[in-house]
């Protein structure tokens, strides 16, 4: 092998030799959480869960009863066949009420994802406002990090005094402990949200994507209200129930009609002796019923009135929690937008002029460190407050989603 292709197979075999480096997970975005949640959420697996009960609760109510089979171990044998002949109202009432309660059971589960859907919103926008936050923090130790270094070399030379260095001591030091509690926060925030999720193994280390960030959002006001009547998954539930209630009442006030049953009866024996029928045959047919003589159903009667009231009590309380929730979200949604609007007005900026003056007129010996730290801390505030004030606006947008039952946003 000539020298140069020695050398270059010498250094493939080094890459080849090299260890990858691992790849960092790529950061969820809100609409990848909300699709895992969804799909993982003990809530809603649950809520669905139920929907197959109500299923296999319409499977009973449907399902024609089985015959009964009876023998008769004597002279001679005898053995008979019992039908229900089950065609009566009774039949037609039971299932509608079973279909009523599959689709309340329905509704449950979009009741469930709408609920969910706007915790896990909630929980996504505030782990970005932990994250923000925690950023703040470290931005606020650094300047006070900073602050230290240039008051300690002053000090050498004689241009402050040491209670200055002191103060500023002990600001760097209240600034460790606040990115201590931010790091905290931000571990509890993760971990919430993966909760919601339905993650076995939660990560402290779960990263996320998006931004903190104002953007106006239309959103149709006077509608509102006929939209929430008609969409909220709860509305249709409650109704569903009563409509499954009435059902049930009908039912037990018409339980009173006996169910028809025809039994099949054979013989066999020694018939040479005359053991037959009265027809004359080793086979014979029969027809039941049960006479409602010493009990009226007056129970179930009674059961089925209180249910049914019960149902009609809670739909309209659904009604009013709808009402109420609406006009809250609303309020909420204006003094949000009102307050994040007044930060993007200039306030942000403001702060940020002012503190970078309190520093240049620090350094130059023209304003005092109590001057410095009333600029930082103002600054400070300010930022956190509007991290706060767009996170309230955007969980209020999503919280007049959650009183409507329908996505607003585009």
């Amino acid at each position: 092998m000539r020298p140069g292709g020695r050398a270059v197979f010498v250094l493939l075999c080094v890459g080849a030799l090299r260890p990858v480096r691992a790849q960092q997970p790529a950061a969820w975005s809100l609409e990848r959480v909300l699709a895992v949640a969804l799909r993982q959420n003990a809530d809603i697996l649950t809520a669905r869960l139920r929907v197959d009960s109500a299923h296999g609760e319409q499977q009973i109510a449907r399902a024609i009863p089985n015959p009964v089979l009876n023998s008769a171990p004597n002279q001679p044998w005898q053995y008979t066949v019992t039908l229900p002949l089950d065609v009566t109202p009774l039949r037609f009432l039971r299932t509608r009420a079973a279909g009523r309660g599959a689709d309340a059971a329905r509704s449950d589960v979009a009741d469930v994802v709408r609920q969910v859907s706007f915790a896990v919103r909630q929980a996504f926008y505030d782990l970005l406002l932990a994250e923000r936050q925690r950023e703040l923090a470290g931005e606020r130790r650094e300047i006070f990090r900073q602050l230290l270094t240039a008051d300690s070399a002053r000090l050498r030379s004689g241009d402050i005094a040491q209670r200055d260095v002191t103060r500023a001591e002990v600001e760097y030091a209240r600034a460790e402990a606040d990115l201590l509690r931010a790091d905290a926060q931000l571990h509890a925030a993760r971990l919430t949200l993966q909760l919601l999720m339905g993650v076995a193994a939660p990560d402290t280390g779960f990263a996320v994507t998006g931004e903190l960030a104002y953007r106006p959002v239309a959103i149709p006001v006077e509608s509102l209200s006929a939209v929430a009547a008609s969409l909220r998954p709860d509305v249709r539930a409650a109704q569903e129930r009563v409509a499954q209630s009435e059902a049930l009442s009908t039912l037990a006030g018409r339980l009173w009609i006996p169910l028809p049953q025809v039994t099949f009866s054979h013989s066999s024996g020694p018939f040479d002796r005359g053991e037959l029928f009265s027809n004359g045959t080793a086979n014979a047919v029969g027809f039941g019923f049960t006479m409602p003589f010493l009990y009226w159903n007056g129970g179930e009667r009674e059961r089925s009135r209180a249910g049914l009231q019960q149902a009609q009590v809670a739909s309209r309380r659904v009604q009013a929690q709808v009402a109420t929730d609406l006009a809250m979200a609303l309020d909420a949604y204006r003094s949000a937008r009102g307050l994040a609007e007044r930060y993007e007005g200039g306030l942000l900026a403001q702060a940020d002029s002012a503190l970078e003056m309190a520093r240049y007129a620090y350094r130059a010996g023209t304003a005092s460190l109590i001057d410095l730290l009333d600029a930082i801390r103002t600054y400070a505030d300010t930022r956190a407050d509007y991290n706060i004030a767009v996170h309230d606006y955007w969980v209020a947008v999503y919280g007049l989603d959650r009183a409507v039952g329908k996505d607003l946003l585009p």
